[in-house]
């Protein structure tokens, strides 16, 4: 045990080491905690906001219960979709598995240490996200000090069950690679199955229950905290621990807590032996199977010359994010995944028999409610699906040390930053289709407001995607030993979530201010208000490119 203890602590330091150059900064840096303080503070307070407005008008209701399911499932979720973009790379796509391979130690060891960054890693999130609503709803409701240690016990227990069970279908999966040539191909398909079979669970899993009759929700929402039944039946875990903490008694409180150890510790026990089985399989496969990852990286001279530029350019920047694994996972397909599995959960809410989410789609159906607010909803529901597009704030670091020839190619430093841009801007532009067919859908929305949100929603796009690559430029990881790095612990990362918030409020507070006002005069100024900015950014993109480049060497 002491070995595993001691491997987490290397792999940890070198996880948030490698944050802190990222950064730009020593791990003794006063700056470092000014930095992390501020990020802290900022969400911290953005969160028990909105958990005291979300907490107080469902007390006034009497149904304060679900809150704490809400927060339960999210835990739970969370962990899913952190370990589902990370467990991969964590596992086997890391440089440092070239030394640890030789060591005289266990699979069994290896695994627990790395599953324990993941954990520690998913700790850090869920004490953001989980913990502090959790707080908050025990302040409001003023539970006793029993609540709280169950409220330590799920926080603890819930995120360790979802990273055991993908990391051991990453594992089956990952025990092929030896038989494949192709590393980089298989890599990706198995990415991509990945995904595929955890949407599929999702969606089996989701079946599992009927639809409410409008009566059997009436009965719900009259009943004190009756809401909360509607939640069961999902996840066993999960249910275990709403029940402890919304209950008073200590014998169901310990019952529920032992239940959820019990399936932990099997499903723990369970890992290990996979893990004992298959881990190295895959980890030789990996490391020494198919083709090296850097034999491609030559460049054919004669197929750029021969062809266009941009498309060669661009082609080469889509050949990079689809080939990659790590670059996929974190860059593309997030931004295709959210909008569908939207259409998912749309599709559902709208064939079955009743519900909340119907109801809330009728709402917005309703063509009293101002046609102007109606449009900001979208643009921010747009916006926030956009964020998650991460191809122009890596478009630099992605070329690691390569990056010093876009120096000396013979086109203008400008002319390749556009290059780069742009596939960030496709992807925008599917994404916000997706999400206005959505809306589509629902609100059978006039044509021409389609077409004005559209254009709006790209220029959105194009300003956040121009904005993004002058920040890598600012701050380029060129010298990393690993994608993951570039892709999944760069602090780079949090720009467009600040971006997205910052365009988000923009929106709100126009719609505010213009509440009244007629819905394509509003969606004009907003519009002219983005056209501005992403002329502005533009400029400086231009009048700059040879100073942004200082930092490429």
């Amino acid at each position: 045990m002491d070995k595993v203890i001691k491997l987490t602590k290397i792999f940890l330091k070198n996880s948030f080491s490698n944050m802190d150059a990222r950064m730009g900064i020593s791990s003794k840096s006063k700056s470092k905690i000014l930095i992390y303080g501020i990020l802290f503070l900022y969400f911290a307070g953005l969160i028990i906001f909105l958990s005291y407005n979300l907490l107080d008008g469902l007390i006034s209701i009497h149904q304060e219960t679900i809150f704490v399911g809400m927060i339960l499932f999210m835990i739970f979720g969370l962990a899913i979709f952190q370990t589902l973009f990370s467990s991969i790379n964590i596992l086997y796509f890391t440089k440092d598995n070239e030394y640890i391979l030789p060591l005289p130690l266990k699979p069994y060891q290896i695994i627990l240490a790395r599953t324990g960054v993941m954990l520690i890693i998913e700790y850090v999130i869920i004490f953001l996200l989980g913990l502090i609503p959790l707080v908050m709803y025990g302040v409001l409701t003023n539970a006793g000090i029993l609540y709280y240690i169950t409220m330590i016990c799920s926080v603890i227990l819930l995120p360790i069950l979802p990273i055991l069970l993908i990391s051991i279908i990453v594992m089956i999966i990952m025990s092929f690679a030896r038989f494949t040539k192709n590393r980089n191909r298989f890599q990706l398909i198995a990415s991509i199955l990945l995904i595929g079979i955890v949407i599929a669970i999702s969606i089996a899993t989701s079946g599992t229950r009927d639809n409410l009759t409008n009566e059997e929700m009436a009965q719900a929402v009259v009943q004190a905290n009756g809401m909360i039944e509607i939640m069961k039946g999902y996840v066993t875990t999960v249910d275990y621990m709403v029940e402890a903490l919304t209950t008073s008694s200590l014998s169901v409180i310990a019952i529920n807590i032992l239940k959820t150890t019990v399936i932990t510790i099997i499903s723990l026990v369970l890992y290990l032996i996979i893990s004992q089985k298959l881990y190295f399989r895959g980890l030789i496969g990996n490391l020494f199977g198919g083709s090296s990852t850097h034999s491609n990286k030559k460049i054919n001279q004669e197929k750029y010359q021969n062809s266009k530029l941009y498309k060669s350019y661009i082609g080469k920047e889509f050949k990079t994010l689809a080939r990659n694994p790590v670059f996929l996972l974190q860059c593309l397909l997030p931004a295709i995944l959210i909008p569908i599995l939207m259409v998912f959960v749309v599709y559902s809410s709208l064939n079955g028999d009743g519900g909340i989410a119907e109801s809330t789609i009728k709402m917005l159906g309703n063509t009293s409610i101002n046609s102007f607010l109606i449009a900001g909803v979208i643009l921010g529901i747009i916006q926030f699906f956009t964020m998650f597009i991460y191809i122009s704030i890596t478009a630099i670091s992605r070329e690691g040390t390569n990056a010093v020839f876009m120096k000396y190619i013979p086109v203008s430093l400008y002319r390749q930053y556009i290059y780069k841009i742009i596939p960030n801007i496709i992807m925008n532009i599917i994404t916000i289709m997706i999400s206005l067919g959505i809306a589509q859908y629902i609100l059978h929305l006039p044509l021409l407001t389609l077409v004005v949100l559209f254009v709006i929603a790209t220029i959105m796009g194009i300003l956040q995607s121009i904005l993004m690559i002058i920040v890598d430029l600012k701050r380029p990881k060129l010298n990393w030993d690993s994608e993951y790095a570039v892709a999944k612990q760069n602090m780079n990362l949090v720009f467009p979530v600040l971006l997205s918030m910052v365009n988000i409020v923009i929106i709100a507070l126009m719609v505010y201010l213009l509440k009244n006002i007629n819905v394509y005069l509003g969606l004009t100024i907003l519009g002219c208000l983005f056209i501005i900015a992403t002329f502005v950014a533009n400029k400086y993109l231009y009048n700059n490119q040879n100073e942004l480049a200082n930092k490429i060497s």
